[in-house]
């Protein structure tokens, strides 16, 4: 009887995936005539501070026709709202419509010194995971973050959160938080380790001793106590893909960190010299903000690349687990006798039995 504790780890398979933009057709006058009277509205409610009013009607108008201008009036919408958080994404939609060549020269002016007001008073939430602690589920308000991330800092915004960790064999933790803007909160988390189940004092029972043989039966040829090759095969497989993933996602993290401290430094760079793209070319000029630019884009280019690098070694590690488990040969069921072995996968453990 062949019984399992834990199945392996499913099949890991990498893809990749193309991004298009598909071309969109230009609106009709009479679209553009309802987002001209949704903006116009928009610009009544923020007048009379009904800013929920009014980031509803700009959403409208964007529907419609996205500009810079209508994300910024959005930007400060949400900024007025509490959502820090969406207000700079809001900020960066603009920023990424002006550089891909929309004219709004007014709104040019007034992005840099905006951004770099908000960036400031976004919270940042900081967890730090003992290091003996493997695969940790985080969570903050319900949504799942990487290590990586909350290590880094992530952004939310102020008011109250709720912070959850969870490890395999660990109790979990929890922790209200209450955010005020510009915070920057470190939480140390602590993971006590879990009882096994029935408790510690409960004895092991060591298996009952196999009968002696009667005179005259036929001698049982010696069973291989060992795992079989295959077995390690896809546990080193099984590693490899790991590995390759963890490498990927954190870096692709410090990637998206390193895109935020080059969008900060051009803010800065903007401010302390308007109209002027060659400021920091200058040998001889020193503009706020130009040695954090070269290295935040440094930064981006060396997380790139580890995080390419991660991704094919956790495809390559993937599609040799699939070969080795489709293609290797099973090795042949013992008659009998009781032996355990090891089974270990991404992120699950366990055992198989045989008698």
């Amino acid at each position: 009887m062949i019984f399992r504790t834990r199945s392996l780890a499913s099949l890991l398979a990498c893809a990749a995936l193309f991004l298009a933009r598909a071309a969109q057709a230009e609106p009709t006058s009479t679209e553009i005539s309802a987002a001209k009277r949704a903006f116009e509205s928009a610009l009544t409610a923020e007048a009379e501070q009904r800013w929920a009013d009014a980031a509803s009607k700009l959403r409208e108008a964007i529907a419609v026709k996205d500009t810079p201008g209508l994300r910024f009036h959005l930007a400060h919408c949400e900024s007025e709202l509490g959502h820090l958080v969406e207000a700079s994404a809001e900020y960066d939609r603009a920023l990424e419509l002006l550089r891909g060549g929309a004219n709004a020269p007014d709104v040019q002016k007034l992005l840099a010194p905006a951004r770099s007001e908000l960036l400031p008073r976004i919270p940042r939430l900081s967890v730090e995971i003992p290091a003996d602690v493997q695969a940790p589920l985080i969570s903050i308000d319900k949504r799942v973050y990487t290590a990586s991330e909350v290590a880094l800092g992530v952004p939310i915004n102020p008011g109250p959160h709720q912070l959850r960790v969870q490890a395999a064999g660990r109790r979990p933790f929890e922790r209200a938080l209450s955010l005020k803007e510009g915070d920057r909160v470190v939480v140390p988390v602590s993971l006590a380790v879990a009882a096994p189940p029935g408790g510690p004092s409960e004895p092991i029972q060591a298996p009952e001793p196999a009968p002696e043989p009667r005179p005259g039966s036929p001698a049982k040829p010696p069973e291989r106590g060992s795992p079989s090759a295959k077995l390690y095969l896809m546990i080193g497989e099984s590693v490899l893909t790991v590995a390759g993933l963890g490498v990927g996602f954190g870096y692709a993290a410090a990637r998206g960190s390193a895109t935020e401290n080059i969008n900060s430094a051009l803010a800065r760079i903007e401010a302390a010299a308007p109209d002027d793209p060659t400021s920091c070319e200058s040998p001889d000029t020193a503009v706020d903000g130009c040695s954090e630019l070269t290295t935040a884009l440094a930064d981006h280019d060396r997380a790139e690349l580890l995080s390419r690098i991660g991704f094919v070694t956790a495809g390559v590690g993937a599609a040799a687990l699939l070969t080795t488990w489709l293609i290797y040969p099973n090795p042949r069921t013992r008659a009998s006798g009781f032996t355990v072995l090891p089974v270990a996968g991404l992120g699950r453990f366990g055992v198989i039995g045989r008698f």
